[in-house]
């Protein structure tokens, strides 16, 4: 009989999806309850354009870390629903500038009451499982950064890896 590798950490990529797909699916029950009309994918990018004013796809994609095409799918969302609207760069007519409409400036502000309770609710879920989440994840991610999963896989059987501390 096979190992059932589906029970150990070889699906952690898996249930990490799983968990990812539940936060979204969740947050949007509670956007919907807090009156947004944004979905839960395009917080990020509404919040950096509230924030911070027009920015190129480019710019937006970089700065959140995002695909160019995950990004532009997200963007279509955004401009479909009328949000967001892109117009020439004054500095340069090459490029093009993404900045929020009337009613996505009023998503952004209420978006700004939304975040701090979603800080609060992440902040239960980590105490209640004892580990601060957003950390951990952020130091895999550096630690992926530094060595990633292939060059792990390669490590004789029973070596250890000693990763640097770069928080």
């Amino acid at each position: 009989m096979p190992p059932q590798y589906l029970e150990t950490e070889a699906a952690f990529a898996l249930r990490t999806k799983h968990l990812v797909d539940r936060l979204y699916d969740q947050m949007a029950d509670a956007l919907v309850e807090k009156g947004l009309n944004i979905i839960s994918k395009t917080m990020g990018i509404v919040q950096l354009l509230y924030s911070e004013g027009a920015k190129s796809q480019a710019d937006i994609a970089d700065r959140l870390k995002y695909s160019h095409q995950l990004t532009a799918q997200r963007l279509s969302w955004l401009y479909d629903n009328e949000f967001i609207v892109s117009e020439r760069d004054p500095k340069d007519a090459r490029r093009r500038l993404v900045q929020l409409t009337l009613a996505g400036l009023q998503e952004g502000e209420k978006l700004q009451a939304f975040l701090p309770r979603l800080i609060e609710a992440y902040d239960g879920l980590f105490e209640e499982i004892e580990i601060d989440l957003d950390a951990a994840v952020q130091k895999a991610d550096r630690a992926l950064q530094e060595t990633p999963l292939k060059a792990r896989m390669s490590l004789s059987a029973g070596a250890t890896l000693v990763m640097k501390d770069k928080a």
